[in-house]
């Protein structure tokens, strides 16, 4: 081996040892944006989950508001049919 091909071995490996750290630096960056979007999703995951709990919530309050307004219009009607009932012993 003479003097010219170590020196292209040289630069050769001075190339590689410059890529190796480039990437290294690249790979942090792109580890980094990765902790990033994992809390980012995390976090969103959270107020899914929220919400999700939220709307459970008012769908139950909505069926129960359902069922009140059908009891009250049972007792409305009722209440309706003994007025009728009243009405109809005056006039006797």
């Amino acid at each position: 081996m003479d003097i010219e091909q170590l020196d292209i071995l040289e630069k050769k490996i001075a190339q590689a040892v410059g890529l190796i750290e480039q990437l290294k630096v690249e790979n942090q960056k792109l580890q980094s944006d990765t902790n990033q979007f994992q809390s980012e999703l995390d976090s969103r995951d959270l107020v899914i989950k929220q919400l999700k709990e939220e709307n459970q919530n008012l769908k139950l309050m909505q069926n129960s508001s359902v069922l009140e307004k059908e009891k009250e219009e049972k007792i409305r009607s009722k209440v309706e049919q003994m007025l009728s009932k009243l009405d109809e012993l005056q006039y006797l």
